[in-house]
């Protein structure tokens, strides 16, 4: 699929090369390429600063090597001129009657344009929310789960096979705590599961200072562990229930996953086993004989630059009573990951998910289903886990799986917080915040909205729509801000649906199906591209052109607020374009070239969309 700025960055790298052959300049298509960036709109559509390394190379004036270039350089209809600017920057002015034709005819024969082969042939596996299964999504996980799926998305849309992996932790302190409640408290569950849980946990963890509510505790710990006893098979009952009603939440914000890994399972098939034996194997992983971690088996790390200065560098992965640290098993799960040990999993259907396909568990029945084995893997883990992260990185390193290393992709994102607090599952602070209350409440404005807007739309279709936008706004402000950015969370900033939200960009979607519908059939042939000639028509048009270098940048550095940002311009451009450009009432041959624009518009906004999970209506 052509991607009208590469093409044309092609072109230009290929002129200026030839130019540069002509002249005996030592440079190369790529160092050119890297010269070529968008310059302000008043020094042209394209720049090169390739002057500047070749004036650098022979000691010259930049300007006047730029002045020698220009005057080499071949015509093509794609550029209608070329200047010399500044200290030596050349500046591509292109034709737009030619780039407008390049871009729509794309655009217009490509539905989902944007599309690329970026990753084709690799598989990526992304590792998302992870939430414990004893509590509701709160603000702090959507954030995490929002993430994910966009950047699954993004990957998916540019070529990746992707994987989307939910870890679930069933055999921690919380889930134990749950447990006790559960056994000891009460047992009649009558709401959600996944609140009545995380409600009956805040209880409980008031509790843990009591000694004898704490040792009952780490008995039940022991025997989630050991996934013998009637304990344990209630805790993964319980733990299913919960997770099922976590998904209820996913689904309603457009949040679908392949594969639920249950640490109960790790455990039972013995991974850290096969894990431990290549880790000795390797040598880089010791067992200390002598000292403070006499016994343990250890990776020495105290070498590695990240390492150096901490008090501790050296991490412990299996204790001396031979149970693995956090960090032991993390590493045992990620050879499992990049598909380096045997995989002794089984699978079974767990939900049917309201996108048709089906969601996977591992368990202790089922059959053997070919996941793992990624060619990239991506956790989506708070930053509080960047040491962790990196230990687990370079300790793949040392046993030799460099490559894999480097392809293991820890998206650090700062949490969500309350004006004046973190959320807290054991403090309860997330109470009045889960996810659940934020769709419902972002649903309620959204269809207040629309109520007093179109007075004469059914019932029906009102709330379908407050839904598509409630869900959208939601999502759209998650996952505009970048993931090193603190989210403080505000009921008034989360349902403010004015200026540059969700409902900006699905409104401009709605008005071109509007437009387009009220225009009945499209002629798209014989159109005259170059009636495509005002300001804010070739802004328009440029804009358009720029979606599959967003998309590709946004797959490369797993950055979904590039296609945020980006819907915001292309929005904004489309209502300038709108205001000051008639399209029904125009005379017949403006009125089919700019129908075109139009509907290339409502394509891109839709992939758009769709890459941040969002729904793209068509009537607002």
């Amino acid at each position: 699929m052509l991607d009208p700025y590469a093409a044309v960055k092609e072109t230009i790298a290929s002129l200026i090369y030839q130019s540069c052959s002509k002249l005996k300049f030592e440079s190369d298509k790529e160092e050119i390429a890297r010269s070529i960036e968008y310059p302000k709109e008043e020094f042209g559509d394209l720049a090169s600063a390739i002057a500047f390394e070749i004036g650098k190379k022979l000691k010259k004036n930049p300007r006047e090597i730029a002045e020698k270039i220009k005057g080499k350089l071949a015509e093509d209809k794609l550029i209608e001129r070329i200047e010399v600017a500044g200290a030596g920057y050349l500046n591509f002015f292109l034709n737009a009657k030619e780039f407008a034709k390049l871009t729509l005819i794309e655009i217009f024969k490509n539905r989902k344009f944007g599309e690329s082969n970026f990753g084709k042939g690799k598989k990526a596996l992304v590792e998302f929310p992870a939430v414990n299964p004893n509590k509701p999504w709160h603000v702090g996980h959507m954030r995490n789960a929002i993430l994910g799926d966009a950047v699954s998305r993004i990957l998916e849309f540019s070529g990746y096979e992707v994987e989307r992996e939910d870890y679930i932790d069933d055999l921690g302190l919380q889930m134990a705590q749950s447990l006790w409640g559960y056994f000891k408290l009460n047992k009649k569950i009558d709401k959600k599961v996944d609140h009545w849980l995380g409600q009956q946990y805040v209880e409980v963890a008031k509790r843990m200072d009591e000694e004898k509510v704490a040792q009952e505790v780490r008995e039940i710990v022991k025997e989630l562990e050991e996934g013998k006893s009637k304990t344990a098979k209630t805790g993964r009952e319980l733990a299913e229930r919960c997770v099922k009603a976590q998904y209820e939440t996913a689904f309603k914000l457009n949040i679908f996953h392949d594969v639920l890994i249950w640490e109960s399972d790790i455990v039972q098939t013995k991974m850290l086993d096969a894990a431990l034996e290549r880790m000795l194997a390797s040598g880089a992983i010791v067992k200390e004989t002598e000292g403070k971690n006499a016994g343990c088996i250890v990776a020495k790390l105290e070498k590695l630059n990240e390492f150096k200065d901490l008090e501790s560098p050296d991490r412990i992965l299996i204790r001396s009573d031979g149970t693995a640290t956090y960090t032991g098993k993390d590493v045992s799960f990620h050879l499992w990951k990049f598909g380096l040990l045997p995989s002794k999993f089984k699978f079974k259907p767990f939900e049917k998910q309201p996108n048709g396909e089906k969601l996977h568990s591992t368990s202790s029945e089922g059959k053997k289903i070919n996941f793992g084995k990624a060619d990239l893997v991506i956790n989506i883990i708070g930053v509080e886990q960047t040491h962790q992260q990196l230990a687990v990185k370079n300790v793949l390193k040392l046993m030799g799986y460099g490559k894999q290393a480097s392809s293991m992709v820890h998206l650090a994102y700062e949490h969500a917080w309350l004006p004046d607090e973190k959320f807290s599952g054991r403090a309860g602070s997330w109470l009045g915040y889960t996810a659940d209350e934020v769709i419902n409440e972002a649903t309620k404005h959204a269809y207040n909205e629309i109520k007093e807007r179109f007075k004469d739309m059914g019932e029906e279709e009102k709330r379908k729509i407050a839904e598509t936008v409630g869900v959208g706004a939601v999502r759209f402000d998650f996952v505009r801000t970048t993931p090193e950015k603190k989210i403080i969370f505000r009921w008034e900033e989360a349902l403010n649906f004015e200026g540059d939200s969700a409902p900006y960009v699905q409104y401009s979607h709605a008005r071109a199906s509007r437009i387009l519908e009220k225009a009945g059939k499209l002629k798209a042939e014989r159109i005259d591209y170059s009636l495509l000639g005002s300001l804010d028509e070739k802004r328009l048009i440029k804009t358009l052109a720029k979606f599959p270098s967003i998309v590709k940048a946004g797959a490369r550095d797993y950055r979904p607020h590039f296609v945020a940002d980006y819907l915001l311009e292309l929005a904004t451009c489309f209502s300038k374009f709108y205001s000051s450009c008639p399209v029904l009432t125009a005379p017949e041959k403006e009125r089919n070239a700019r129908l075109v624009l139009v509907a290339c518009t409502k394509r891109v906004l839709k992939n758009g969309l769709e890459l941040l999970g969002i729904e793209a209506p068509e009537r607002m």
